[in-house]
C-alpha cells in the first residue's frame, strides 16, 4: 500500500495488484490501483506517512495532522491547528510518536504523541531534513543556524562557516542527545544507514541484554551534493572520517579496478579476438564518459550498472573532511 498527496486537495491511497499467475508462467498484468480517495474540508493535503505497522495512516491537511484508517478509509481524529502549513512527517520507529516540520514565516519542528493526539515538545526550528531510525525511537533533524546580526563583528570565526547543524534526539526528551554544526547546510539531507560490518546474531544479544540502541550510522549530504557519515551513537563527537568508508563497503570493490569493476572479467574467448566490439574501455578520471561504451549487447544488466553509474558520479576525498 502507498499513499500520494496532493496540494489540488485529496490523497489517494494505492494497493498493487499482483496478476494471476497461471502454473509454469511468469507474473503479468500486476500494476498499482487506486484503493481509496480522501480529502479534508477541500484544504492542500502537504504530506502523508504511514505507521510503521501499517494500520494508522496520518496525512497533513495544510497546517492540521488528519488520522485515517487505510484499509476503510475513515478519517479517526483531527489534531490542532499550526501556524504554518506542515511540510513533513514521519513516525519514529515503531513509537506512537510522530515528527512534523513546518516552514515559513514561523518554522516548527514539532513531536505529537498519537495516543494523546497533542504536542509533546516543539521547537522553532527551520528544519531542512529529517530522518528516523527503523528500530529506536531515535531521530535526526538538520536545521538552519539564523543569519548573523549586523551588530556582530566580520572577524568573528565562532561557527567558522558553518551554517547548520545537525540534533539527535530520543523523542521522549527534548533535550538533543548529540550535536553536530555542518556547513552548506541548504537543501542538504539526512538518513540513516545500517551498519555493514556487525554480525546480526550478536548484535541481537547485545541489543537485548544492554539496552542499547542498534548500530546504525548517520549519512549528511550538504547543499554541494557532499556527504559526510556520522556515528551518532558512538563516543565519539566528530564525523567518520571518509578514508574509514573502506570498512563499510561490500567486498564486490576489493581488488578490481576499471573495466572489471563495471562488467566483470572478459572471458577467454573475448581476450583472444583480434577485432574488439565497439570502442575500448579506457579507465580515465571522468568514468561517466565512459562507462556505457560498447555495443549494447555486451553492457551488463540495469540491476548491476545502475549502482557503479550513480557511485561514478560522487567525488570521493582522501582526507578527512572538517
Amino acid at each position: 500500500m502507498a499513499v500520494s498527496s496532493s496540494h489540488g486537495g485529496d490523497f489517494k491511497i494505492w494497493v498493487c495488484n499482483h496478476g494471476i499467475q497461471q502454473k509454469d508462467q511468469m507474473l503479468q498484468n500486476s500494476g498499482w490501483t487506486c484503493h481509496a480517495v480522501g480529502s479534508y474540508k477541500k484544504k492542500p493535503m502537504t504530506a502523508a506517512t504511514f505507521s510503521a505497522d501499517g494500520s494508522i495512516l496520518v496525512v497533513a491537511a495544510e497546517n492540521v495532522i488528519t488520522v485515517w484508517d487505510p484499509e476503510k478509509n475513515v478519517l479517526v481524529a483531527v489534531t490542532g491547528e499550526n501556524f504554518e502549513p506542515i511540510t513533513s512527517l514521519s513516525f519514529v520507529g515503531k513509537s506512537e510518536y510522530l515528527v512534523s516540520i513546518s516552514k515559513g514565516s514561523k518554522p516548527q519542528l514539532s513531536v505529537w504523541s498519537m495516543s494523546k493526539l497533542s504536542v509533546s515538545w516543539s521547537y522553532k526550528l527551520h528544519t531542512e531534513a529529517l530522518a528516523s531510525t527503523g528500530d529506536v525511537s531515535s531521530f535526526a533533524v538538520l536545521a538552519l543556524l539564523p543569519k548573523p546580526s549586523k551588530g556582530m563583528k566580520s572577524d568573528d570565526t565562532t561557527l567558522q562557516g558553518r551554517d547548520g547543524v545537525i540534533l539527535l534526539f530520543n523523542v521522549a526528551d527534548p533535550v538533543p542527545v548529540a550535536t553536530w554544526s555542518v556547513r552548506k547546510a541548504k537543501g542538504g539531507g539526512l538518513a540513516f544507514l545500517a551498519f555493514l560490518n556487525v554480525n546480526p546474531s550478536s548484535s541481537e544479544e547485545n541489543n537485548a541484554s544492554d539496552g542499547k540502541p542498534s548500530p546504525v550510522l548517520l549519512a549528511y549530504i550538504n547543499g554541494d551534493h557532499e556527504y559526510v557519515i556520522f556515528d551518532p551513537f558512538g563516543k565519539e563527537t566528530h564525523e567518520v572520517s571518509v578514508t574509514r568508508r573502506a570498512s563499510h563497503v561490500g567486498h564486490e570493490e576489493t581488488g578490481k579496478f576499471g573495466y572489471a569493476s563495471i562488467y566483470g572479467e572478459l572471458p577467454e574467448f573475448a581476450q583472444k579476438r583480434s577485432h574488439a566490439s565497439g570502442v575500448p574501455f579506457v579507465p580515465s578520471e571522468r568514468p561517466w564518459e565512459t562507462i556505457f561504451t560498447g555495443s549494447s549487447h555486451n553492457l551488463p544488466p540495469l540491476t548491476k550498472l545502475c549502482s557503479v553509474f550513480l557511485e561514478s558520479l560522487l567525488e570521493k576525498r582522501t582526507a578527512i573532511v572538517e
